[in-house]
């Protein structure tokens, strides 16, 4: 996975998910919960836990339906 595919996600304002080559998935609501740095992701969880995720392990990202339709 690359920084620019992720950067698009967040700056198009659209839920996704980050999926990882362990089988977990990262749900990112808002640009806020997520920071792109050169090697790595940081995604703040609901309960404001922070995940350290190598851009090498990423396998993929799926855009989501947002959670309040209509807003």
């Amino acid at each position: 996975m690359t920084r620019d595919v992720i950067e698009t996600a967040k700056v198009e304002g659209v839920p996704f998910s980050i999926k990882m080559a362990d089988g977990r998935e990262y749900r990112v609501d808002r640009a806020e919960q997520i920071h792109i740095a050169k090697t790595h992701v940081v995604v703040i969880d609901h309960k404001t836990f922070p995940h350290v995720l190598p851009l090498l392990t990423i396998t993929g990202l799926s855009y989501l339906s947002p959670k309040n339709p209509g807003r």
